[in-house]
Parts: C-alpha cells; sequence; structure tokens
C-alpha cells in the first residue's frame, strides 16, 4: 500500500518512496532521509515546551513549535554526533544547526534571530508556558503567549531584542513581527503592529498546552531521529508499507 506520511498507519514499518517537493527532499535528505529509507510514523503526544538556546549573537527564545522544526548535529563530545530536534537536546548540549524542516518564514525568523544553517547553537533550557502580560501604549493591557512574544522584535533603548527577553517597565518598541502569516494574524489581532510601545508588567505561568501526533506528523527514521511535521508537509512525503494499518480512502495506490 502507498499514501502519504499524514495517512500512513502509526507505528507500523514504512518505506519512503518519494518526496513531492524539490525543497523538503533536500532538507530531508541532509539529515539522511532518501527514498528506500525505512521510517515509522509515531502515535504520542508531544510536549513542545519554549526553549531558551545561545546561537552566535547571545541567548534568543524559541517557541516549541519553531524548535521542533531545528534539527541539530550534536557535538561528539556531547551527543556521539547524532542528530535530534532542538527541543530534545538537554541543558548545556551543543552542536551546530544542520537543517530547518519548515518552510521560508521560519527560516527567515531564524535569520532575525541570528541562525541559520551550520551555526554553533547550544541549548540553555526549556521553559514552562508563560504569559506576558503587558501595556500597551494607548490601550490598555494585553497578555501574550511566550510565543508570541518571542515572535516580536524591537528595541529598548539601544538594545535590540525580542519581547520575550524585555525587562519589566521599560518601554519596548515594536520593529519587526516574525513568523508566518498565522502567527502575523495572531499578534495583529491584539491591536500590536510595528511602531507599537509595549511596557512588560510581568511574566507568569500560564496553562499547559500539548499538541497531539494528529496536529504534528511525528516521523522517526531508523536511526532515531524524529522530526516534526507539518501535514501539508507530511501530504508531500510518499511512503509504502507492507503491513498494519488501513489507508484512507482513495489514497490506495493502484
Amino acid at each position: 500500500m502507498e499514501a502519504n506520511l499524514a495517512h500512513a498507519p502509526c507505528e507500523t514499518p514504512l518505506t519512503l518512496t518519494r518526496v513531492a517537493d524539490a525543497q523538503l527532499e533536500a532538507q530531508l535528505g541532509r539529515m539522511g532521509i532518501h527514498p528506500g529509507s525505512e521510517v515509522t510514523r509515531l502515535d504520542e503526544e508531544v510536549a513542545l515546551n519554549t526553549v531558551r538556546v545561545r546561537g552566535p549573537k547571545g541567548e534568543v527564545l524559541l517557541g516549541g513549535g519553531m524548535g521542533g522544526k531545528v534539527v541539530v548535529h550534536l557535538d561528539d563530545e556531547s551527543g556521539g554526533g547524532r542528530m535530534v530536534p532542538l527541543t530534545e537536546l538537554s541543558p548545556g548540549q551543543a552542536g551546530h544547526i544542520e537543517a530547518v524542516t519548515g518552510g521560508e518564514s521560519l527560516a527567515e525568523t531564524l535569520a532575525a534571530l541570528g541562525l541559520k544553517n551550520d551555526d554553533r547553537i547550544e541549548m540553555v533550557r526549556a521553559l514552562p508556558p508563560m504569559e506576558y502580560v503587558a501595556s500597551l501604549s494607548g490601550r490598555g493591557r494585553v497578555r501574550l503567549a511566550e510565543g508570541m512574544a518571542a515572535k516580536m522584535l524591537g528595541r529598548m533603548g539601544a538594545v535590540e531584542c525580542q519581547f520575550a527577553n524585555a525587562q519589566a517597565g521599560t518601554q519596548f518598541t515594536v520593529t519587526r513581527i516574525l513568523g508566518g502569516e498565522r502567527a502575523r494574524r495572531a499578534i495583529a489581532a491584539l491591536g500590536i503592529g510595528v511602531g507599537d510601545v509595549l511596557t512588560l508588567d510581568h511574566v507568569a505561568n500560564a496553562a499547559s498546552y500539548r499538541l497531539s501526533g494528529g496536529d504534528r506528523v511525528v516521523l522517526a527514521s531508523r536511526e532515531g531521529l524524529r522530526l516534526f511535521l507539518r501535514r501539508d508537509q507530511a501530504d508531500l512525503v510518499i511512503v509504502r508499507w507492507t503491513q498494519g494499518g488501513a489507508v484512507a480512502p482513495g489514497l490506495e495506490a493502484e
């Protein structure tokens, strides 16, 4: 049977037959996953925490959805040369960015934060879900999840940083909104745009959240590398299997 990964059975040996997108094929190939590779779709809940990491330009925060798409080739001394998603690193583990499995908007976001392929990166720590409470100049208070705060780039005086790294009580002028269209719409819905001034009041614990395997398709290679793919990306990865699972209607190969 053959289908795209998003419709393949979980916990069943699969063989990757082709990738219907040249850029995604190249990204997977760089991580050692090619047509003919043996892979598995995992059926599990994955907690995606925001992570604080240290790159060439200092410490930055990445939301769990972003961190899960950054693949790090670990230093030999810290991880035996393995490749793992950034979110799976332990504090102090380091390596270089091997690939980014997201689209152009994620690559642009990382570049704005001073991170790109082959850059050295070190895990500082994973953060629990947090909520940033701030005053928006002339419009009252707003509440931001840490992922949204990490996507707002701006200035506190002469210092450029993410709002997630802003100091309480100091004015922060938004200079750029990072991320894709969905993130931009969510931030715009709060009335926040480039040129607006925010002042952080305090940061508090937010309700925990988990993304199920249905929200992100988790692909595991035979070597143990786990990749978090969006569903539209998983639709472009074609796999074949010979046991277990039922293919979705209309997707079985002739």
